[in-house]
Order: structure tokens, then C-alpha cells, then sequence
């Protein structure tokens, strides 16, 4: 056979046998986040369900203010001023 033929074989050979390490270093390292990502996904989902049942959210909120007045107006504050500051930094980043 061809000298740069073998070489070429070779190589390819090489190749292929350092894809499949990577391929397992990477399903490796996918596998230690997988329970750290499986928590996020379902906070997302959670996060959806809630944004998409607003009567159920003004309920609770309408419960919790009735139960602890005081600490319902302390994360109203709160929320106010949160919301205030991503406004003002949106703003700032758009410019």
C-alpha cells in the first residue's frame, strides 16, 4: 500500500479514537450537571405555571396580605424596588 495512504489511515485512526475520549469526557462532565440542571428546569416550569395562572397568584397574594399585613407591605416595598431598579437598568443598557 502507499506509504501516505497508511499515513493518512493512521491518522484517521488516531482521530477517531480521540473523539470517543472526548465524547466521554463530555458525557462525563454532563452527567455531574445533570441533577443541577434538572432542578433549574423545573423551576422554569414552576416559574411558567405561576405566569400562567395569574388569578392564582393574586389569590395567594390577596391571602398573605390578608394573614401578615405588615409583612405583606414589607415585600411590596421590596418588589417596588426591584422592579424599579430593572426598569432603570434596562433603560441604561438600551442607550
Amino acid at each position: 500500500m502507499n506509504q501516505r495512504l497508511v499515513a493518512i489511515e493512521a491518522k484517521r485512526t488516531r482521530l477517531i479514537e480521540r473523539a470517543a475520549r472526548e465524547r466521554e469526557d463530555v458525557a462525563q462532565t454532563l452527567q455531574s450537571w445533570s441533577q443541577p440542571l434538572g432542578f433549574v428546569d423545573r423551576c422554569l416550569g414552576a416559574l411558567r405555571y405561576v405566569i400562567s395562572h395569574p388569578p392564582l397568584v393574586a389569590g395567594a397574594m390577596l391571602v398573605f396580605a390578608l394573614l401578615r399585613p405588615r409583612l405583606a407591605l414589607k415585600w411590596a416595598r421590596r418588589t417596588w424596588g426591584m422592579w424599579q431598579g430593572y426598569r432603570w437598568l434596562t433603560q441604561k443598557v438600551a442607550l
